[in-house]
């Protein structure tokens, strides 16, 4: 099979509740600008660039996600090129990827796949792409093929690969690439455990990278999980159909699909399954501990961001996000500020940070869903003031950008330009409102804001109202893919 069957496929949609406070639910981890200024969603396609091109690129989202990706891929010049696939719910990532299979398969039945995950970190991409084509050449002989990350120390928090007999020439593998048939795949183990596995040399992490032929995932998903296969199935005969009833119907067929994921569901019975040793400077950066030690640091050990002055403070991480931090005499700290909260933790816990995002999603808390700033492909609103019943914004929409034509259910708004002068559409009239001017936009009414000039609108809004959440939308039209209610 040629090396023109590869497709990738990046699953972006985890929540990253341990990066708390900085992400959000919907400022998920793969979005954050923690390394290099740049997304870790970025630095991903930017590795599935350099294996396919861009239309053999897709990222696996939740539609809760999806606006957000969209508005990243636009930022990134790549929202006309690279096709996003929207979950109806997560599902774990055995129905994620078998969603991208189908969808793949639909346009090329010869597809090999290669799924990554969207925010890790690799310090050596060359490696990387190294390691891929010789995984690809294994898919195209049968193998299901994932990539081990030789452990550094004995971690506790990541499933294991143990090795088998090494694989030779003639059975698929790429001259200069050890791969091994995999003897086993072992959950998250116990330090002394880890330890072991460290030190016997034949164990690696799983890493969750995963090549292999699209068609002979679908047969294996056939054998060990078969109620996956026939939903699949029944949504790879519906996806033809582009109509509102037809994504209803998909909706119906992945909401009932069990929970699982790949590695337990699949890969731990598939036969002929192999593992390549990838040292490439991997990271999952999975928590704030995790991060430091990927990121430039001092000559204290500390990894700095922001408005910071530090004084006789080590191996610490200090991140500020508006405000001055002034740290003191701290050893092994984390301590990041956003403009709604801060954290502070021993470092060696900071894997415990998503407690507090659970908590606070469970109490209903903005904090765990949303920031006060939020950038949108529009532009950005910001959270001036909130409380029961009310709630104050600015908005600011970029030259020629426009909101979606939308109603609220549960509250009314009232808009004054405080910069620019704003287009707004209400209910069919068409208004000009010059700075210093103000409008009402009634419950239910379908209104929207638009910049028709050059300069960037400034808007300050005030929302009342019995609920206030960003998910009292419904959307009529939209320059930006967001969903819009079924057509009648």
């Amino acid at each position: 099979m040629s090396a023109g069957s590869l497709h990738v496929v990046i699953l972006a949609g985890g929540s990253g509740t341990r990066f708390w406070p900085l992400s959000r639910d919907q400022m998920p981890k793969q979005l954050l600008e923690i390394v290099e200024n740049r997304s870790l969603l970025a630095h991903t396609l930017d590795r599935a660039r350099a294996l396919v091109p861009d239309d053999r690129i897709r990222v696996v989202t939740t539609r809760q996600q999806a606006g957000e990706i969209q508005r990243e891929l636009r930022h990134l010049g790549l929202v006309e090129t690279v096709e996003v696939i929207q979950e109806p719910a997560a599902k774990n990532t055995a129905a994620a990827i078998g969603l991208a299979a189908v969808h793949v398969l639909a346009r090329d039945p010869a597809a090999i796949l290669a799924v990554l995950p969207a925010d890790h970190h690799v310090e050596r991409p060359d490696r990387f792409l190294t390691v891929v084509r010789g995984a690809e050449r294994l898919a195209a002989r049968g193998w299901m093929v994932t990539l081990g990350i030789r452990p550094s120390k004995p971690e506790t928090g990541y499933g294991y690969i143990q090795r088998g007999r090494r694989l030779p020439a003639a059975e698929g593998a790429e001259p200069g690439i050890e791969a091994y048939t995999v003897a086993r795949f072992t959950e998250k183990p116990d330090r002394q455990t880890a330890q072991a596995y460290l030190a016997g040399g034949d164990f690696y992490w799983n890493g969750g990278i995963f090549v292999w032929d699209a068609r002979r995932f679908l047969a294996e998903m056939e054998t060990h999980m078969p109620a996956h296969r026939a939903a699949l199935d029944r949504i790879a005969a519906v996806l033809p159909d582009a109509s509102g009833a037809a994504d209803a119907r998909i909706d119906e067929i992945y909401n009932r699909m069990d929970s699982i994921s790949v590695d337990y569901g699949l890969m731990e019975h598939c036969g002929r399954v192999a593992v390549i040793p990838a040292d490439m400077g991997w990271s999952d950066v999975g928590s704030w501990e995790s991060l430091r030690e990927i990121l430039p640091k001092d000559a204290n050990g500390n990894a700095v961001h922001g408005d910071v002055l530090v004084r006789e403070t080590r191996n610490s991480l200090i991140r500020s996000g508006e405000r001055l931090v002034a740290v003191l005499g701290l050893e092994g700290l984390v301590v990041v500020e956003t403009a709604d909260a801060v954290l502070v933790c021993p470092e060696a816990r900071s894997q415990e940070v998503k407690w507090f995002a659970e908590r606070l999603r469970a109490d209903a808390r903005p904090e765990a869903r949303i920031h006060l700033e939020v950038l949108k492909p529009w532009g950005a609103y910001r959270v001036l003031d909130r409380r029961d019943r009310y709630q104050v914004k600015w908005l600011e929409v970029k030259p020629g950008a426009r909101l979606s034509y939308q109603s609220h259910e549960h509250r009314s708004e009232h808009w004054t330009v405080v910069r620019g002068t704003a287009t707004v559409t209400l209910d069919g009239r068409t208004l000009q409102v010059p700075c210093g001017e103000h409008v009402h936009i009634p419950f239910r009414s379908r209104h929207r804001l638009e910049n028709q000039a050059e300069e960037t609108l400034r808007v300050v809004e005030v929302q009342t109202g019995d609920y206030l959440g960003e998910d009292d939308i419904v959307r009529y039209e939209d320059d930006y893919g967001r969903a819009l209610p079924p057509k009648t």
